[in-house]
């Protein structure tokens, strides 16, 4: 559509230059070819974006959070003293491949009831681990809510949402 606007446009230039009578015409000519350009463009621009966008079809193979078993949990300070380092093994006990899940882990200190909550940590494991299949996994978890004191009986929960299963 551009080089249509473009060829008009030098045509008229064209026409000015070589005729003499037609100079008078160029200014209005011309401001009518670009109204009607930027008119256009407008149009163009406006239906494009009212235009539905297609919905994305749900994924056909799903993974239930609960055929996603993790064994083996080790948790191990870091440095700093607020952070964890996560260990353990996920068992894909599904039809289908697993490529990552979102692992939620709580931390609580405690040394009587009631225990004192010292924060969530909600880490991103990408783990491609086929159907019937086991892994290790590794990663790391940081309680900003701990204040660096020390815990002395730690209690730790967890639980497994967003399992994404392997594109195809």
């Amino acid at each position: 559509m551009f080089w249509a606007f473009a060829v008009v446009a030098v045509a008229i230039l064209y026409l000015a230059v070589r005729y003499k009578k037609f100079q008078s015409w160029v200014e209005p000519v011309l401001t009518i070819a670009v109204a009607l350009g930027l008119a256009v463009a407008l149009l163009l621009w406006f239906t494009e974006n009212r235009s539905v966008a297609p919905v994305p079809a749900p994924p056909a193979d799903t993974i239930a959070p609960e055929e996603i078993e993790l064994s083996d949990l080790q948790f191990a300070p870091g440095q700093p003293a607020t952070s964890y380092r996560v260990t353990g093994t996920i068992t894909n006990k599904s039809a289908v491949a697993l490529q990552s899940f979102r692992l939620d882990i709580t931390l609580a200190d405690c040394p009587g009831e009631p225990c004192r909550s010292l924060g969530t940590d909600s880490a991103l494991i990408i783990a491609r681990v086929p159907p019937g299949q086991t892994q290790p996994f590794t990663t790391f978890a940081v309680f900003t809510g701990g204040d660096l004191v020390p815990v002395k009986a730690p209690r730790w929960s967890w639980s497994i949402s967003d399992v994404r299963p392997l594109a195809r």
